[in-house]
């Protein structure tokens, strides 16, 4: 690995979904944390040591203590943490919305979790704060005070969102002060300017607001003002917004903003924020990985303003830095030979938080074993399914299933899966009859168009579209795979013994466009971004058939 000043492709520097990046250090160490959603565990910790070769090392939010994701909706649970640090602790404050569908959505007590060891993986059960909002955020004033700022409303009817403030008990999270409002934001004061994502610094004794407005699409952007106290009065930087690509939606980056900054040892200062990447010029409905995180350098004008990404709009490369030379894509390949419960890969998820295990790697050692619930993809539940993030555009997802079904209830297979209501399988299903025959199953879901006068609900929001191809053996194994490209993805499967599978063509049973991974469904929201997974259902009834899974493989360029 060469160090030079680059113009190299490293952005995203966490490719895949990972949105409302904050960013921290602590001695040589870089720490990122983003937002999970309804995935289980919650919140990923990467660690870096030179801002480019990111581990994930765990996550905060991994017991259901901390996490109780049972029957949440798509999209809601685990929001936009903060990552703090102060006198030997580590902070991560987060908000977990269980209440988010068109038809309520309660603002909920956002909270923060510890640990004196980042690495251990043990962080500790939630500390409430006694505000209603998101995007909480931790300060220590030079005089000990702890100020807790988050983004919230004036009422439940305007829902005009503002940047609040008050002061805490750091042990108890009770409120010392009453909130207050602090700052409405650089746009127009209306429910859609939504000041959010809120950080406070103190830097040569000036303090700074570094906020996100504009919502989640292409109005999305960061501003920053300055102030003589944590709570303003704030002056407005002339040269707002200082991140914001949305002025020219040619760019291949967009969506820009929640930005975070950090120090280096050195005194350099550098940023993070999340973005998205339209496989074609100016469309926004083929961007399936979602909302990633990207790294940009910050500086100081001659006033005092910080200057992101030297006043250049982000992109996949970064200019004039010295920083270590590497491609952000990779192979994952996982023969779950070495696995077991306990060193389960981090970045594994699991829909929702599990109500037990259903997974093992030692009945049949050398598998990946899946337990059947009744829980089918698509309940909003916990069903035994198995996901990890999409991380290139062009990404070739196989696996190989042994899987001997008794009945067309009991099901295994793959999926590229966003959520409840945007997912495409191809599976292993069972005849009718209960006979041995086997079928492949291929499962499409798209977004329904309105017809008439007739309003799309939740109810009639999709249309899916389920083809069966007979399977000629009823043992054998089965390969399946997924091939992502920039605009669409296919399904295939072929079957064979061991010895032979790699030498049997595939067969493609559909390819669609994923703008059914973009565009999501009336009432819906895209917050995250593709997984690819593998499950076992009963489809609403028990099944005690198991599915063994040989190895899991991600390969990128198809």
């Amino acid at each position: 690995m060469t160090l030079a000043l680059t113009m190299d492709s490293i952005n995203p520097i966490l490719p895949g979904w990972n949105p409302d990046p904050t960013i921290l250090r602590v001695g040589s160490d870089y720490f990122i944390a983003t937002s999970t959603f309804e995935y289980f565990p919650g919140h990923p910790i990467y660690h870096s040591t030179n801002l480019v070769d990111w581990e994930l090392i765990g996550h905060a939010l991994n017991k259901p203590s901390q996490l109780s994701l049972f029957g949440t909706p798509s999209d809601a649970g685990a929001w936009a943490p903060g990552l703090r640090y102060h006198n030997g602790t580590f902070y991560l404050t987060s908000t977990v919305r269980y209440v988010y569908t068109y038809e309520l959505r309660l603002f909920p007590r956002s909270f923060f979790v510890t640990t004196t060891d980042i690495f251990s993986n043990e962080w500790s059960d939630p500390v409430y704060f006694d505000a209603l909002g998101y995007d909480a955020d931790l300060f220590w004033d030079i005089n000990g005070d702890v100020y807790n700022t988050w983004s919230g409303i004036n009422n439940a009817i305007d829902k005009i969102y503002g940047i609040y403030q008050n002061k805490i008990d750091i042990t108890t999270g009770n409120s010392l002060t009453p909130a207050e409002l602090i700052f409405t934001g650089t746009l127009t004061d209306n429910s859609s300017a939504r000041p959010e994502g809120p950080h406070i610094y103190l830097i040569n004794s000036t303090y700074y607001l570094l906020i996100a407005e504009g919502g989640s699409g292409p109005a999305h952007q960061s501003t920053i003002q300055r102030g003589p106290s944590p709570s303003g009065p704030w002056e407005n930087n002339p040269a707002n917004p200082i991140l914001f690509n949305g002025a020219n939606l040619s760019l291949p980056v967009q969506y820009t903003g929640h930005a975070d900054i950090v120090q280096a040892p050195s005194g350099e200062w550098w940023g993070v924020a999340l973005g998205v990447r339209p496989q074609t010029e100016g469309d926004f409905d083929h961007i399936q990985l979602g909302r990633e995180t990207f790294l940009f350098p910050v500086t100081f004008d001659s006033e005092g303003w910080p200057v992101f990404n030297h006043g250049l709009p982000l992109s996949t490369e970064i200019t004039g830095v010295e920083l270590p030379d590497k491609p952000h894509r990779s192979t994952f390949y996982d023969d779950f030979s070495t696995s077991s419960f306990s060193t389960f890969d981090n970045s594994y998820y699991f829909l929702r938080t599990p109500y037990k295990p259903f997974h093992s790697f030692t009945t049949r050692p050398g598998f990946l074993r899946l337990l059947a619930n009744a829980y089918a993809l698509g309940d909003r539940d916990s069903p035994a399914l198995i996901l990890r993030k999409q991380t290139s555009y062009a990404e070739r997802f196989e696996t190989v299933l042994d899987f001997m079904p008794n009945n067309n209830l009991t099901e295994a297979g793959a999926t590229v899966f966003y959520g409840d209501f945007a997912h495409n399988d191809i599976g292993v299903m069972g005849g009718a009859d209960g006979g041995g025959e086997r079928f492949i199953v291929t499962r499409l879901t798209r977004p329904a168009e309105q017809v008439g006068p007739w309003a799309l609900t939740t109810t009639n929001s999709t249309v899916t579209t389920i083809t069966y191809t007979p399977l000629s053996t009823k043992s054998d194994p089965v390969k399946l795979v997924i091939v992502g490209n920039s605009t669409s993805y296919s399904l295939g499967f072929s079957e064979g013994k061991y010895t032979d599978l790699d030498a049997v063509e595939i067969t493609y049973t559909a390819t669609f466009d994923s703008v059914s991974m973009s565009v999501m469904p009336v009432n819906d929201f895209f917050f995250k971004g593709a997984s690819f997974g593998v499950y076992n259902t009963g489809n609403g009834r028990p099944s005690l058939t198991p599915a063994d899974f040989k190895y899991w493989k991600q390969v990128p360029g198809g």
